[in-house]
Formats: C-alpha cells, sequence, structure tokens
C-alpha cells in the first residue's frame, strides 16, 4: 500500500499568497540580519519566492547591489529565509577577477547557531559557451545534528549548479542550497 499526498488547488499549499503584514515581518527581520553581513548598505532589499534545489519554493529576503556588474566589478550579497525550524540567513561574495563565489550560510533558531557551513565556486565565467562551475571548497563550522558528510555532499551537488545569472537571481539560488544543505542535508 502506498500513500500520497494531495495537494489542494492551486500548486504547492500555502506558499500563495502571504499576508501583507507577513511580507513587512519578512522585510524587516531580513533586513536585520542581512545588515551585518553586507558592508554597502545602499544595495535595495528584494523580497519574494525562489525555489531550493528539490523545487520546493520558499519566501525569502535578499540584499544585492543594483549596480552590480557581474562580468567585471566584485560585489556581496546576503539572504534570509524563515523557515519553521529556524532561520536561513547568510552573504554571498562575487569576485568576476578569479572567476569565484564565496557563501557563507547559517541555521539560526532564537538567536542561536544550529547549523553552519561555508563554500567556494570556481569557474563562474559567463563568457564562454557552455557554462561550467566546481566546488573549490566546503567547511562545516557546525554540523548541527547533520553528519558532516551529507552537508557537505549536499552542498557539493547543488551549489556549482546555482551560480549563473544576473546577481539577484545567484543571491536567492544560493539561499535555496543553504536551504536545502542546513535543513535536510539530503541530496
Amino acid at each position: 500500500m502506498s500513500c500520497m499526498l494531495k495537494f489542494s488547488a492551486g500548486g504547492v499549499p500555502e506558499i500563495f499568497p502571504i499576508l501583507a503584514t507577513d511580507m513587512l515581518h519578512l522585510q524587516s527581520t531580513g533586513e536585520a540580519m542581512m545588515a551585518p553581513l553586507v558592508a554597502e548598505r545602499q544595495s535595495p532589499t528584494f523580497i519574494g519566492t525562489a525555489l531550493k534545489p528539490d523545487r520546493t519554493p520558499f519566501y525569502l529576503c535578499t540584499i544585492v547591489p543594483a549596480s552590480a556588474d557581474r562580468a567585471s566589478a566584485k560585489w556581496n550579497g546576503a539572504f534570509f529565509a524563515p523557515f519553521g525550524v529556524g532561520d536561513v540567513v547568510g552573504s554571498v561574495e562575487v569576485n568576476p577577477e578569479v572567476l569565484s563565489i564565496s557563501v557563507k550560510a547559517r541555521l539560526m533558531a532564537n538567536g542561536e547557531e544550529l547549523v553552519s557551513a561555508e563554500w567556494e565556486i570556481i569557474g563562474t565565467s559567463t563568457n564562454t559557451a557552455n557554462n561550467a562551475a566546481l566546488i573549490r571548497s566546503v567547511t562545516i563550522t557546525n554540523p548541527g545534528w547533520h553528519d558532516p558528510a551529507d552537508v557537505r555532499r549536499c552542498v557539493a551537488l547543488h551549489a556549482p549548479q546555482r551560480v549563473f545569472g544576473e546577481p539577484k537571481a545567484v543571491v536567492a539560488m544560493q539561499c535555496g542550497v543553504a536551504a536545502a544543505c542546513l535543513i535536510e542535508a539530503i541530496c
């Protein structure tokens, strides 16, 4: 015998719509959590949805420089996404001179770090006919309840696939990787 969840009409339950008060809370909490991670606070805040690697949508708040020229200038961004178990918060640093993206991500609950990891991706050039990227390093700074090898495998599988596109998309996609790897650690 097998069981199957039946989604209500309209797709994934409870992802749309969001109350205006919840949207304001997401923005204010997100900005407070991300502000220490981004040096250039003149950057705009974006609120929306993104997808985890398993295609599950989630709400998030990001800070990305409006003037980020992905091809030539270094830039920093940050992300924040609330989940039932805690909040995923982190930073993304892009250095096109050496074709690298560095991500620092944490799962926080009530001000306490539950899980944290850092990773660096290389080979993020967008001026080639084919795009490919590789993991240079993965550091599990706090595995929490996960086996560190599971988190490492999850990052190595998903992070290099999500580094291409405009800056706000890259930050949102790396937030999705962080959510999958720090909360579930399942690939």
